[in-house]
């Protein structure tokens, strides 16, 4: 499977839709434009706190006695954004928070059982 990364150019973020989101902590800096050292520290924090799980399926760093994955999926990677301060990262935020609460183009009706429906 190939890896997909989040771009942001000219106050645009570009999530690809088909695919998952995988990023090495280099691509997150540059992604923020912040240094790599301050990623992984920051990931170091993120995990130490359980915020987002270590996802131990792919390649990872043993640093001490630390597994550190070599690629992040969009949950460390939104984790991040809204620990990291720069005009990048509000920018992400900016847009996960609007793809949050705005309103969905379409209902779904799923049918749980035949005498409740739920959207």
């Amino acid at each position: 499977m190939k890896r997909k990364i989040i771009t942001i150019e000219n106050g645009l973020v570009s999530v690809p839709q088909s695919g998952e989101v995988r990023m090495t902590a280099s691509e997150i800096a540059a992604l923020f434009e912040v240094y790599v050292q301050t990623v992984y520290t920051n990931i170091k924090a993120v995990l130490k706190l359980g915020i987002v799980k270590t996802d131990v399926s792919c390649a990872v760093i043993v640093t001490g006695n630390t597994l550190m994955p070599d690629e992040y999926g969009l949950d460390m990677i939104t984790a991040l954004a809204f620990r990291l301060h720069s005009s990048k990262t509000e920018i992400f935020r900016e847009w996960v928070i609007h793809r949050i609460t705005a309103k969905p183009s379409q209902t779904l009706v799923i049918p749980l059982s035949k005498s409740f429906l739920y959207n």
